[in-house]
């Protein structure tokens, strides 16, 4: 098969609102540039090419979406043959999304004030990503292997529960001689907390920044064979990949907040050393023939979750925050402590939700959705040569990816199209932490679930 790729910049040149904390931020610089990164790959199917778009963004509303869905039409594609992932910056830019109504409009410090000259910009250079990946499509071998990522994230809550360290890595080497990295693996990109005034793809942006050639290598790589059979190891090149795409994976309940010594630059720049090393403990065997890349897409209907009444909630805050000021007086254990914190970020966002929201009620006889009516997600499933890979428009829990991974050995890709926000586990909801207390479905969707992919594979 034959497979093209693109790499566009989105780094805005003026200072922007920053997304991804419950604070309000505007940019002072830039510390490393944001990009839009396409792959097209040949369709062997009725179906067509298949796109794959990642974004150096937090994530995507319907808004920005429909518009870039309504753009590839001009290169004959639909929006089934699109996948984009956002890597989840929290140093990255808001304000490419519509906060006009519902509860977005008490999220403004979250997702930045609306700003339409971004969403042209990501729009505009998304677009064009994806028709230059289409244009100059080049037969191509891949490899594809994996392992285990210790050291970066674990589950953020109590770093000794059960969690999803895997790594994922897909090497392409086209015919000539081009290379792509794509990894995934499942963590917050919150290295850089709320203090940071710089854009940044935060721990991505740092590996990018280590293996991402600046320029072409018109040069062979050592040992691949152009007779379009198994070649040998072509990852000796010193300059690095010549496109280097990151996907984040499970990471609803990961992060470094256990595993970080501080947030600054030269911490996202460790992480990345302990990244590159992990992938390069992995880069063995042979490169073999792109035979398979196909997307298929299917809708399901989780339940949504009560909302809670406005004076219910600012009671539930109260109470959270001052639960917290008791354990911190009590110099309780910082995972005592850490807890409670999230109790009253996840208490803040239930307010917020509130406020904005009216309650739903009722049983949906079809769904048995109790509390609230059925949503509809849509999940895409990408299969490269034997590999699958379920794509998800969740901040997906990792206990909830390793489930599916021991059931049907798929991956996982997570900020998917759309994002619908956290999908928790049980236990997450029982211990009324701040995902499940944001998140708009009702416990046991999570469950249900990957009951339902699991159904799908």
């Amino acid at each position: 098969m034959k497979m093209g790729f693109s790499r566009r910049d989105i780094t805005p040149d003026f200072p922007v609102p920053l997304a991804g904390y419950l604070v309000s931020r505007v940019s002072r610089g830039v510390h490393d540039r944001l990009y839009a990164r396409a792959l097209a790959f040949d369709g062997r199917e009725a179906s067509g090419p298949v796109v794959l778009l990642q974004l150096d963004l937090l994530n995507l509303d319907s808004i920005c979406m429909n518009r870039i869905h309504e753009g590839i039409a001009a290169f004959g594609l639909r929006k089934d043959q699109l996948l984009v992932c956002a890597i989840h910056t929290h140093s990255g830019f808001g304000g490419i999304f519509d906060p006009g109504k519902g509860i977005n409009r008490e999220l403004e410090p979250l997702l930045g004030a609306p700003d339409p000259r971004l969403a042209d910009l990501v729009v505009r250079e998304s677009l064009s990503a994806v028709e230059e990946a289409l244009a100059e499509r080049v037969e191509t071998m891949v490899r594809i292997r994996r392992g285990v990522l210790e050291g970066l994230g674990t589950n953020r809550h109590d770093p000794d529960l059960p969690c999803d360290k895997s790594l994922l890595l897909i090497e392409f080497c086209r015919m000539d001689y081009k290379k792509i990295l794509l990894y995934s693996t499942g963590c917050h990109p919150t290295v850089l907390n709320g203090e940071n005034l710089l854009l940044s793809a935060d721990f991505a942006g740092a590996v990018a920044g280590k293996l991402e050639k600046s320029g072409p290598d018109p040069s062979p790589p050592a040992e691949f064979s152009l007779s379009g059979k198994p070649g040998g190891d072509v990852s000796g090149r010193p300059d690095g990949y010549d496109l280097v795409i990151f996907i984040n994976g499970a990471a609803g309940d990961m992060s470094t907040r256990f595993t970080r010594n501080e947030s600054s630059f030269a911490e996202c720049g460790r992480y990345a050393d302990l990244i590159l090393g992990a992938i390069e403990g992995l880069k063995k065997g042979v490169f073999l023939p792109l035979e398979r890349v196909t997307l298929r897409y299917h809708t399901a209907g989780l339940c949504r979750a009560t909302i809670q009444d406005e004076k219910n909630a600012e009671e539930r805050l109260k109470e959270s925050r001052q639960t917290l000021e008791t354990l911190r007086q009590k110099e309780a254990s910082p995972k005592e402590i850490r807890r409670a914190e999230s109790f009253v970020e996840g208490a803040q966002i239930n307010l917020l939700t509130s406020r904005h929201a009216k309650g739903h009620a009722g049983l949906n006889s079809e769904t048995g959705c109790t509390g609230g009516e059925e949503i509809p997600v849509e999940t895409g499933i990408l299969r490269i040569n034997a590999s699958v890979i379920v794509c998800v428009p969740f901040e997906l829990f990792s206990t909830l990816a390793l489930m599916l991974k021991r059931e049907k050995q798929a991956d996982v890709f997570g900020y998917a199209n759309v994002l619908r926000g956290y999908l928790a586990d049980r236990e997450s909801y029982d211990n009324m932490e701040y995902e499940a207390l944001s998140s708009e479905f009702r416990r046991g969707e999570g469950e249900r679930y990957i009951e339902l992919v699991t159904a799908l594979l």
